[in-house]
């Protein structure tokens, strides 16, 4: 009973307030969103992730921190690591590409994968002209552990404009604590939602990333082990038509799962504008 009246209330505490500028933002993202799935396209998902390196920061052991090799590092190769949580016997995803080094494009690109899946459209999308059901793709990098910059400067230029996904995502290690400044790029004219999943990611992006086509839709206010499963609880959250406060429990439920901790100790590691501690614009 205690545990579920403090989910009730973690839920409550979840709603954002009305009418705020980040409200117009997150509904200016889900038009974009609906006129793009009316047109017939999927919901697309860019994610970058540097892979993890020990030259950078520890990550386990060796095999953890071999940022060359995606077969063995913590973020691509664990059970919640991208090269196997879509892979995950009843997970719903289909993998539609799977390249390796020399294969990607880009000699950094050490991995790039693409799994798909068909979800249900929310009642209030069929009614804009959404067809029942509509497909997402989470199209995944790995980038070599030490091209973290250049991972960061495609990140920070996709969610500026350069890539055609609705939703853009960084997870992995936060290289904005490793330097002094970053100069983002001017936010694009097209509307996208940013993931940013890594140690402190609001404390070096809450006030530069979001804008009217930069929308929050999930960052982070601590440490925590960078996987997989918080950012697909966020995107299928969104794509369900939820809530700012209802894409971060949904990424605080699907991080606690992995970790095997009770979401109420943890709830706090995830923010967006429904968490009292976001800077309103």
């Amino acid at each position: 009973m205690r545990t579920a009246l403090a989910l009730l209330l973690i839920a409550a505490l979840s709603l954002p307030a009305h009418g705020s500028t980040e409200d117009t933002w997150l509904a200016s993202l889900s038009d974009r969103v609906v006129q793009d799935l009316a047109a017939g396209k999927p919901l697309l998902v860019e994610v970058h992730v540097p892979l993890c390196d020990n030259t950078i920061i520890a990550c386990g052991n060796a095999k953890l921190g071999d940022g060359d090799n995606p077969d063995t590092n913590l973020y691509w190769w664990t059970t919640p690591g991208f090269g196997t949580w879509f892979a995950r016997r009843g997970s719903g995803w289909t993998r539609t590409t799977k390249l390796k080094e020399g294969e990607t494009g880009d000699p950094d690109v050490l991995a790039l994968h693409v799994n798909k899946r068909t979800v249900a459209a929310p009642a209030a999308w069929r009614k804009r002209g959404v067809p029942a059901k509509f497909e997402i793709q989470i199209r995944v990098r790995a980038w070599r552990g030490t091209a973290i910059d250049r991972a960061l400067a495609a990140y920070a230029a996709d969610v500026s404009g350069a890539s055609p996904a609705q939703i853009v995502a960084w997870v992995g290690h936060n290289r904005l604590m490793d330097v002094d400044t970053y100069r983002w790029p001017e936010p694009g004219a097209d509307i996208k939602g940013t993931i940013a999943i890594a140690c402190h990611t609001a404390a070096y992006m809450e006030e530069a990333v979001p804008a009217a086509t930069r929308v929050p839709l999930l960052m982070t206010r601590d440490f925590l082990f960078s996987n997989a499963a918080p950012l697909e609880a966020a995107v299928l959250s969104f794509a369900a038509g939820g809530s700012y406060g209802e894409i971060r429990l949904a990424a605080a439920t699907a991080y606690a799962g992995v970790q095997k901790r009770e979401v109420k100790k943890i709830y706090g590691v995830f923010t967006n504008p429904a968490d009292k501690r976001w800077k309103k614009k």
